[in-house]
């Protein structure tokens, strides 16, 4: 199997369920960029050039927490430049899952080592 039976099990409730209702356009996966930054300045990546003014910037945990809850996708994959280096992961990681959703974390794993010692 592909996915863990209950992820799949999940999702596809979920799907059903809008199915069932009616609803027209749904969101199955919310992408959650808390930050920009990147530790890593690779070649042809325009994530520098065009998030130049806004590489500082950071979303809140509360801000994170109130997305994924407006959106109410099952699934939400945290991305951005590297979301190791959102000061608050563990948090945000920890609060999407008592809302009750499926997370993916998009890294580069430079900071994973670090983060799994400290955790």
């Amino acid at each position: 199997m592909r996915f863990p039976l209950a992820l799949t099990s999940k999702i596809a409730a979920y799907i059903i369920g809008h199915k069932l209702r009616g609803t027209k356009k749904f969101a199955t996966v919310l992408q959650l960029e808390p930050l920009h930054t990147c530790n890593l300045t690779c070649t042809g990546c325009g994530r520098i050039r065009e998030y130049s003014t806004s590489l500082k910037d950071m979303m809140s945990l509360e801000d994170c927490l109130g997305a994924a809850q407006e959106c109410n996708a099952p699934m939400v994959s945290i991305c951005g430049g590297e979301p190791l280096i959102y000061p608050k992961i563990e948090e945000l990681i920890n609060g999407l899952f008592e809302q009750g959703r499926i997370v993916y974390v998009c890294t580069n794993a430079m900071f994973m080592r670090k983060r799994c010692a400290n955790g």
